[in-house]
């Protein structure tokens, strides 16, 4: 799993616990108020609207708090800094650019081509000082077309008196 797949996955899971971590810490607040209204003999329903309004407010800013921590901690705990993407640790955790200093760098990554797909004659062939018959399609010609062909004969023909004339044209500019 790379860097981009573990943010993903981590963002993910971070959201819905920090849905349910909202919801338990309104509920929470909730029924606490909802005690200490019964424990007080508060019978208005005005103020007990308000002040489950009051409830989900303060429940929201705690849960921003308390997640914050919780994310913090996590990270730290399992070790989740090197998995994460550095930019998304500098932007959303807090005293994130912290952590992201403390990361190694990654080198960018290069891209080889294995041996077994490299054919040394390809460059030779294109980028040769020097043309050759292939240049001018002679051997697609030979495979794509029936060799008792007489006009697909014809058609190979020209293209090497072609290709001849060509080479020693290159020839004579290059003696004279």
């Amino acid at each position: 799993m790379n860097k981009n797949t573990f943010t993903l996955l981590f963002t993910l899971v971070s959201t819905v616990v920090n849905i349910i971590l909202t919801v338990v810490t309104i509920a929470l607040l909730a029924v606490i108020f909802m005690f200490a209204c019964k424990m007080l003999g508060c019978k208005d329903g005005n103020v007990i609207y308000m002040g489950l309004l009051v409830c989900f407010v303060v429940g929201m800013f705690l849960n921003f708090y308390f997640f914050s921590k919780l994310t913090v901690w996590a990270v730290k705990k399992f070790n989740l800094a090197p998995k994460l993407n550095s930019s998304f640790v500098a932007r959303q955790l807090p005293g994130g650019a912290k952590f992201a200093k403390e990361l190694p760098q990654e080198k960018k990554k290069k891209t080889v081509m294995p041996q077994s797909v490299l054919e040394p004659e390809e460059e030779e062939k294109w980028n040769g000082a020097s043309p050759t018959y292939q240049n001018f399609g002679i051997d697609e010609l030979k495979r794509g077309l029936e060799k008792n062909n007489e006009e697909a004969q014809a058609l190979i023909k020209e293209r090497e008196e072609e290709a001849r004339a060509w080479e020693e044209s290159k020839k004579d500019k290059s003696n004279g």
